[in-house]
C-alpha cells in the first residue's frame, strides 16, 4: 500500500501494565500516566514522517477497546503473543505481505529521540537492509527492514535475545552471518526507571505530553529539576 511504512508498538497505559520498573517510587497510575504521555509524543514524532503509521498493540482484555477510542484516526493491529522477536516478526511480515518496501517498527518508550531519527532509519534502509536503534538495556527503540531481504532476514528476529545486553552485538553477528548489511543508529535510552525520567526531564520537548507531566506538581514530587535547570511548569 506503500513505500514506506511506520509501526508503533504499544500498550494500553494502565495501572500494573505500563513501566512497571517506575514502581516504585511512581505509583502505578502515575507510572501508567508516564507510559500514555511517551506513546502520544512517539505518535506526534511518527506522523511528521511521510509514512504510512499503523498501531501495533498488545493483547490484553480491554486494549483494543482504548485504541479505538483514543486512536481511532490510525490504523490499528494487535500483536501476536509471545517473545519481542515473534512480535517483530509478524509485524514485518504483514507489512511486507501488503506490498511495504521500507517497514520500521519504533517502540513507544523513546518519546525523547533526537530530531530525525525516524528519517535516518528510512534513509538508511534504501541502501541497507535492516537498521537498529539500540538503548542501553538492549531493547531497540527501533528496528528497520525492506521488503527485498524478505523472508531473508526473517530467522534473525528470532534468534536474537532482544532486551539483553549482548543484543546488538548478536544482531550484527547474524547479519554478518546471512550476508545482510546491517546500519546501527546512535544510541539512545526508553523511558524505564526513574534514571531515564530525570534525563528526560532535560531531552523532552517543551511541548510535548512527557514534558508537561515532568513539569506538573506529581512529575515534580517525583523528578526534581536538575541544579540551575529550567523549571518547565
Amino acid at each position: 500500500m506503500g513505500a514506506d511504512r511506520l509501526l508503533v508498538f504499544a500498550r494500553r497505559p494502565a495501572a500494573g501494565l505500563a513501566e512497571t520498573r517506575l514502581t516504585p517510587p511512581l505509583p502505578p497510575d502515575d507510572a501508567a500516566a508516564v507510559y500514555e504521555a511517551c506513546l502520544r509524543d512517539v505518535l506526534a514524532l511518527a506522523a511528521r514522517e511521510r509514512a504510512r503509521i499503523e498501531l501495533w498493540y498488545e493483547v490484553e482484555d480491554r486494549a483494543r477497546e482504548y485504541f479505538e477510542a483514543e486512536f481511532a484516526h490510525l490504523p490499528r493491529a494487535e500483536q501476536v503473543p509471545g517473545s519481542l522477536g515473534e512480535r517483530l516478526h509478524d509485524a514485518f511480515a504483514w507489512s511486507f505481505a501488503d506490498e511495504t518496501e521500507r517497514a520500521v517498527v519504533v517502540m513507544s518508550e523513546s518519546p525523547t529521540m533526537p530530531d530525525g531519527a525516524l528519517t535516518a532509519a528510512f534513509t538508511d534502509l534504501r541502501e541497507a537492509d535492516m537498521v537498529l536503534g539500540p538503548t542501553r538495556s538492549g531493547r531497540p527503540y527501533l528496528i528497520g527492514l525492506r521488503a527485498a531481504n524478505w523472508p531473508k532476514a526473517a530467522p534473525l528476529l528470532r534468534a536474537v535475545e532482544w532486551g539483553t545486553p549482548s543484543c546488538v552485538r548478536s544482531a550484527i553477528e547474524r547479519a554478518n552471518a546471512e550476508g545482510l548489511v546491517l546500519r546501527v543508529l546512535p544510541g539512545w535510552y526508553g523511558i524505564e526507571d526513574p534514571e531515564d525520567l530525570a534525563r528526560a526531564r532535560e531531552d523532552a520537548r517543551p511541548e510535548s505530553h512527557l514534558a508537561r507531566w515532568l513539569a506538573s506538581d506529581t512529575g515534580r514530587r517525583y523528578v526534581a529539576p536538575a541544579p540551575g535547570g529550567p523549571d518547565r511548569r
